[in-house]
């Protein structure tokens, strides 16, 4: 437990629980994942590249010597269809029992402006819109938390309803990549209120991992560059199984419903879980409202 650095917590204990988590091929989810499964959790992990799936389930496997422990199931988070197929084949593997833990690391960064098959922004349908769908689709089967990776890149998005995948011009990754996290925020804040008001103790938790050197950051388009990004930002960013401390600490310790936890250093960069603030913008109920309403209209309105 000392290198989650809330050593002055008890070790969660998982065994029987089952956690579903996207992005578990890489970077913090990769980490998030092995210690899960070390506490006892059994995993269900749908992910878009099966070889690297099947990578970490044989890691996890070796390190914890349970044969069992974790299943793969295919789903890509820029397809809608592709959410909807993958939500059935999680809805085959947990059968009755549901699920415990429903956990959204996965991200993403683009370089340009790019479309889904859908005609959503890239970054907004992999960030935000595919991570409700799955979470809508699944709800009924979840019996404690879902806990949806966020950003403190939240604070300098917009919300542009008008026009909410750029097709006006004003695309920036920084632009781009700040307006799928406010959105995630808005939904995750309505979603929040709503398992409140359902009254069955799940709830949705918040959580901004901080900077870590995953892949997430290679996005220059560069291989060298990508590395010079790498190289100078390591003394800032923390390496990726630290960076699971605060999805690790979301997902497994008692919290009041709707948080926001990330690191307690400088800008919420690095350091141990704590509460952090959030922008007015993501606090505004009416406003989440209305984002969550137009969301669940754009994932309805993509092809099965």
């Amino acid at each position: 437990m000392t290198t989650m650095e809330w050593e002055h917590l008890p070790v969660p204990d998982l065994t029987g629980r089952t956690v579903v988590m996207t992005g578990a091929s890489d970077g913090l989810g990769r980490e998030a994942a092995l210690q899960l499964a070390l506490w006892g959790a059994d995993l269900v992990l749908p992910v878009r590249t099966r070889s690297k799936g099947e990578v970490v389930a044989e890691r996890i496997t070796r390190e914890t010597g349970r044969p069992g422990a974790v299943r793969l199931t295919h789903l890509d988070l820029a397809d809608m269809a592709s959410v909807r197929e993958g939500a059935a084949g999680i809805e085959r593997l947990v059968g009755p029992g549901g699920i415990d833990l429903l956990i959204h690391v996965a991200g993403l960064v683009t370089r340009h402006h790019e479309e889904t098959i859908d005609g959503f922004e890239r970054m907004l349908a992999v960030n935000a819109l595919a991570p409700l769908l799955l979470t809508e689709t699944l709800l009924p089967l979840v019996r404690e938390r879902v806990v949806v990776v966020a950003s403190d890149a939240h604070t300098f998005g917009s919300i542009d309803l008008g026009d909410p995948h750029f097709r006006r011009g004003g695309w920036s990754p920084g632009a781009a990549y700040g307006r799928s996290k406010l959105t995630t925020m808005l939904w995750g804040r309505e979603l929040a209120d709503r398992l409140h008001a359902r009254g069955d103790g799940a709830d949705l938790q918040l959580v901004h991992p901080g900077w870590v050197l995953t892949n997430l950051q290679n996005a220059t388009g560069s291989a060298r560059l990508d590395r010079l990004v790498t190289e100078v930002t390591r003394p800032i960013a923390m390496p990726a199984r630290r960076g699971a401390s605060s999805v690790l600490f979301t997902a497994t310790q008692p919290l009041p419903p709707g948080s926001y936890i990330g690191p307690d250093g400088r800008g919420a960069l690095r350091g141990r879980p704590t509460f952090l603030r959030r922008s007015a913008t993501a606090l505004d109920r009416d406003l989440a409202r209305e984002v969550t309403a137009w969301a669940q209209s754009e994932v309805r309105s993509a092809p099965s």
